[in-house]
């Protein structure tokens, strides 16, 4: 299998495009008040930020396991640093929870709760990220099958 970094390149080549007809179109809009972008500049702007997560992905995978995969099975590797990730995090995501229930109860504005709500989706990430790493060990399996079926 290939690990190539061309479309990888090509989704930040398009996000990158995918951005400036963004700004074109915000830019050409007579806007009196506050920075607010329309829907399909919305639109456009989500779709970059998903091919850059994308493209970022790709990029990272041909770095870190080269032009040429081995796919394979890869045993869990629960480790004490991993452990101590995953307490942490954890515990950090329910801190998160909580605050950000309190500020819902409380009527705080949008923007902190829309910032807690934003840092718990990271935190959560990032811990689903820890457990991967612990506890899955098949990353795929491409073993031929020995059952005597043709297909």
């Amino acid at each position: 299998m290939d690990n190539s970094p061309r479309l990888p390149t090509v989704a930040l080549v398009l996000a990158l495009v995918l951005v400036v007809l963004a700004a074109v179109s915000y830019g050409s809009r007579n806007r009196e008040g506050p920075f607010a972008l329309s829907e399909a500049e919305i639109g456009l702007v989500g779709g970059a930020f998903s091919l850059v997560i994308f493209g970022l992905q790709g990029l990272i995978s041909v770095l870190l396991e080269g032009r040429r995969l081995r796919p394979g099975i890869v045993r869990p590797r629960l480790t004490d640093q991993l452990s101590v990730g995953i307490v942490l995090f954890s515990l950090l995501l329910l801190g998160i929870a909580v605050f950000l229930g309190y500020g819902l109860v409380s009527d705080w504005g949008p923007r902190v709760i829309g910032t807690a709500a934003g840092l718990g989706c990271l935190v959560l990430a990032l811990l689903l990220v820890f457990y991967k790493e612990a506890f899955v060990g098949d990353e795929a399996c491409f073993d031929e099958r020995d059952d005597g079926i043709p297909w």
